[in-house]
């Protein structure tokens, strides 16, 4: 291993190798992360490395390439080796000659072993890290695992400055209204040791105005969905509104009462109360597991306990964003109560789930004109529980198979997200 003889000098040459990458970092370019590393990491044995990141839609892990490199194919998610690497959020090794898609020449002809680490945000799956190296000892993997995830946090870091990453993921055009949307929404994947949110959304490229969004302050874990009327850039800007609003009040220390009517107010003072928005928004103490919501027309959260639905939550619902000042004018009702937003609460049990999801999931249509459906949707969610499948996976073959159901002709948006109080061993299913 280039002169690593034992335990300690492994420590002492890997723990330089990380500073030094890490110091190069602020001034990398996006495209020439994979090159500093390979020279960071040579004297660990590292002989060639690369980026893969996931494609939007999770069907593909695709080659991040500098403007040195050849082009290269992208590796199947479901059926190589690296994509079980992604699915399962565990290191995968492969011979060197082996999983050719994404390799050049000369690396394959190198001895050694090919390791497929997965790259992750926090919880957030990236993609994988290739790496060709001579030393697959316990000790080195430990150190392996390390730099890619320091590569993961590269690459979050460097997004915000650069298309390359952006390129990367994208398998065609994006709509308009899609790259609006996608600009406002915060990761699909979020995990601490008392909540966990695993979340997605199609079409990729041509989303409506389905949105979700999330954020953990303090105790507090807010939750919300969106569907906007309409499937163009008219409805992207009404679900990046109310999503925009709905941040707005909880950053200034609003209750869930007042973001409803705050994203209301919003939504119908810039169009005019003549569209809406329908959501669901929601708080979760993950201190205590009391989970409140307020329904603005908009399908109920399931409640799965265990392996079985519980109940719909269900209440009275608010009329949906937008049209709330309307009915106002016409109710005649002081404006403290007709303007109230009606809130629900229930508490939770440790390990319950909560799905959130748009009628485009259970009103997806396959050929012959039957719907997905409420059973069908729960129901896959909980073989997937029953198979230990972790919460991203589980949603990420959700969302195939209900594009698949329609034969990859969705007629509208459909957006789910998962919430599940304290998770099981996020520790160890959730990151590498």
């Amino acid at each position: 291993m280039n002169g690593v003889t034992d335990r300690a000098d492994l420590d002492v040459v890997a723990s330089h190798a990380l500073a030094s990458l890490l110091s190069r970092s602020h001034l990398l370019p996006p495209d020439a992360v994979a090159a500093a590393v390979i020279e960071a990491a040579e004297p660990l044995g590292v002989q060639f490395a690369r980026i893969y990141l996931a494609d939007l839609q999770q069907r593909y892990l695709r080659p991040m390439c500098s403007g040195a490199d050849s082009p290269a194919d992208a590796f199947a998610i479901d059926t190589t080796v690296p994509g079980l690497a992604y699915k399962t959020i565990r290191t995968q090794q492969s011979s060197a000659a082996s999983e050719q898609a994404g390799t050049d020449d000369s690396a394959a002809a190198q001895p050694g072993k090919r390791l497929w680490i997965p790259l992750v945000d926090g919880t957030e799956r990236l993609g994988v890290l290739e790496l060709l190296v001579t030393d697959d000892s316990d000790a080195a993997l430990r150190w392996f695992r390390a730099l890619a995830s320091l590569v993961g946090l590269m690459v979050v870091s460097k997004a915000g400055y650069s298309d390359t990453y952006a390129v990367t993921r994208r398998t065609q055009e994006m709509a308009l209204q899609a790259e609006l949307v996608w600009a406002f929404l915060p990761a699909r994947t979020f995990a601490t040791d008392r909540v966990l949110v695993a979340a997605t959304l199609e079409p990729a490229y041509a989303i409506g105005g389905d949105a979700f969004d999330y954020s953990l302050l303090g105790t507090s874990l807010h939750v919300s969905i969106f569907d906007a009327t309409g499937h163009d850039l008219t409805a992207g800007l009404l679900a990046s509104v109310a999503m925009a609003s709905s941040r707005s009040t909880r950053r200034a220390g609003g209750t869930l009462s007042d973001a409803v009517v705050h994203a209301d107010h919003a939504v119908a003072g810039q169009f005019g109360g003549s569209t809406f928005v329908t959501a669901l928004l929601c708080e979760l103490d993950v201190s205590s597991g009391v989970f409140s919501w307020s329904p603005c027309g908009h399908p109920p959260p399931l409640l799965i306990r265990g392996n079985r639905v519980v109940k719909e939550l269900t209440g009275r619902p608010r009329l949906p964003l937008g049209i709330g000042l309307v009915d106002l004018a016409r109710s005649g009702l002081p404006a403290e109560v007709a303007d109230a937003a009606p809130i629900y609460a229930e508490r939770l049990e440790p390990r319950d789930r909560l799905l959130l999801y748009t009628d485009g999931v259970t009103e997806a249509r396959a050929a012959d004109g039957s719907p997905f459906g409420v059973e069908r949707l729960s129901d896959f969610i909980i073989r997937q529980s029953q198979a230990g499948t972790p919460a991203p996976e589980t949603i990420r073959r959700l969302h195939h198979a209900i594009s698949d159901y329609q034969h990859g002709h969705l007629m509208d948006d459909a957006t789910i997200v998962l919430v599940e109080w304290v998770p099981d061993d996020p520790q160890s299913r959730l990151t590498p």
